[in-house]
């Protein structure tokens, strides 16, 4: 089952034993009260198979069959190999007497590592820089670059740093043989030091600043908050806000 499917399997039960009533499962599962009543009807009828959508594991009734799927590959790779999907599939009608969709060859030949030959010229798209803030000690933001930073002799080093978004200050900086909590509180120690707290830090989503551990669909439904790390406690305990970035890119200001 995917995690929705046990997430919708334990609303249900939840309902079904009284722990919450048809509405409010509903607002959980974004469905309408009636819904959930049949849901319920056909748990206490099936259990948690009847939960499952019937086709789950089925083979659509229109699939191409892997015969024909092994022929056009064939075709390709042997025949119409300097052909475009368009070209090929015009091809496979007039010459090979085989009806197949555009989309369907695509997506024969693609999931078979191929693509197409024709040349299509995509606009680069260009990543929208985040606003920097506005006054200093609203936001660091932390990073650490593994590098020979003492010369090609004296071997590898870690830099951990603290960088402030409005002012491009360096507000602390340590160095360790490899990126560890001990290098990331270090620098955040100099900083607090010299500049005082800061509002909120803004990091990527190491394991350093997130715990690895997801909710269970058990304590989601409970609304218990993401477990911290170790790094995220003692921000909280300082009163600093911790900002994860979604992507990398999203770093960069």
């Amino acid at each position: 089952m995917t995690r929705n499917e046990l997430r919708r399997l334990e609303v249900v039960r939840l309902a079904c034993d009284g722990a919450m009533n048809n509405r409010e499962s509903a607002e959980l599962l974004g469905l309408c009260t009636r819904q959930i009543i049949r849901l319920k009807n056909r748990f206490r009828q099936k259990g948690a198979e009847g939960l499952i959508h019937g086709n789950a594991g089925r083979k659509p009734a229109h699939a191409i069959p892997d015969d024909l799927k092994g022929v056009v590959l064939q075709l390709f790779q042997e025949k119409y190999f300097d052909h475009n999907f368009t070209h090929f599939t015009e091809q496979l009608h007039d010459n090979e007497g085989i009806v197949i969709s555009r989309p369907s060859v695509s997506r024969m030949l693609k999931a078979s590592g191929i693509r197409s030959k024709k040349s299509v010229k995509h606009r680069r798209r260009v990543h929208q820089l985040r606003q920097r803030k506005e006054a200093a000690g609203m936001m660091w933001q932390t990073d650490a670059s593994r590098h020979l930073w003492f010369g090609k002799g004296y071997g590898y080093a870690t830099l951990h740093a603290y960088i402030d978004d409005a002012t491009s200050e360096v507000t602390g900086a340590c160095f360790t043989e490899n990126e560890c909590l001990n290098g990331y509180t270090e620098a955040l120690r100099q900083g607090i030091t010299k500049y005082g707290l800061p509002l909120c830090i803004y990091s990527d989503r190491h394991s350093i600043f997130r715990a690895p551990k997801e909710l269970t669909v058990m304590e989601e439904l409970a609304g218990l908050p993401q477990p911290l790390s170790s790094y995220g406690k003692a921000l909280s305990e300082l009163g600093i806000e911790q900002v994860l970035a979604q992507t990398p890119e999203a770093k960069g200001a």
